[in-house]
């Protein structure tokens, strides 16, 4: 029983981290085209994909001071295969409007 709070809890934390900090329409949208979101974040510095699982070290490579995440997409062009992301705080803003201007219909 202790474990399905504890599992409710943090489905809860999560959410509320993400809709907190994040752009909903930004992810929804990465979602409905991951493969351009992939493109998308492959290409700008301010976005650190992994796409092979985390590295052991990956605290090193995104500090949590700079760097907020981790969010993951399925991208169909990989196989299917889930990816990893983490963005820089002070860019992520700029960034998902940008991504929202270039791909929204």
């Amino acid at each position: 029983m202790k474990w399905i709070i504890g599992l409710l809890i943090g489905a809860a934390l999560y959410w509320y981290w993400t809709l907190r900090s994040k752009n909903l329409d930004f992810w929804k949208l990465a979602a409905k085209y991951p493969d351009s979101a992939y493109d998308y974040f492959i290409s700008q510095d301010c976005w650190k994909v992994f796409d092979n699982g985390l590295p052991d070290n990956y605290k090193d490579i995104v500090p949590h001071k700079e760097w907020t995440g981790p969010f993951r997409l399925w991208i169909p062009k990989l196989g299917n295969r889930m990816i990893t992301i983490f963005c820089k705080y002070n860019y992520m803003e700029d960034s998902q409007r940008e991504f929202i201007s270039k791909y929204r219909g």
